[in-house]
This record gives C-alpha cells, structure tokens and sequence, in this order.
C-alpha cells in the first residue's frame, strides 16, 4: 500500500545517506521523520536484512574492493 511505498522511499534514501555523508544514524532518522534511532534502526533491519550499522560497513568493505 501507500504507507509501504513511503517506507521503501525513505530507506532507500538512507541507504544513500549512509552511503554518501558522514550523517548520524540519529541524524538520518530525525531528516526522514523517524521517531527514534532505535526506530529507525528497527524499520531499516526489516527492509534490508541489515542494521545501518552493518549496512555502513558493506558499503566500507564494497567502497574498498573497487579501488
């Protein structure tokens, strides 16, 4: 529905965030209208299968393989 399209929206657009800045999880939580970090984190593990944490990291690891 409408409110799971929104939801796809916002994590992509984290997911590009923690990709590309040096943002806060609570700061990139607070930017897209998330309640709380822990919210956030919740929200982004059930869409992702990750954590934004381990999500960083992946980036980190894939950022460093293509150089």
């Amino acid at each position: 529905g409408l409110m799971e399209y929104f939801t796809e929206q916002k994590i992509k657009l984290a997911k590009h965030r923690i990709a590309t800045t040096s943002d806060s999880f609570a700061q990139i939580a607070e930017a897209l209208g998330y309640s709380s970090a822990n919210y956030f984190t919740k929200v982004f593990k059930s869409k992702t299968g990750m954590t934004p944490t381990e999500y960083s990291r992946y980036v980190s690891k894939r950022r460093a393989a293509l150089q």
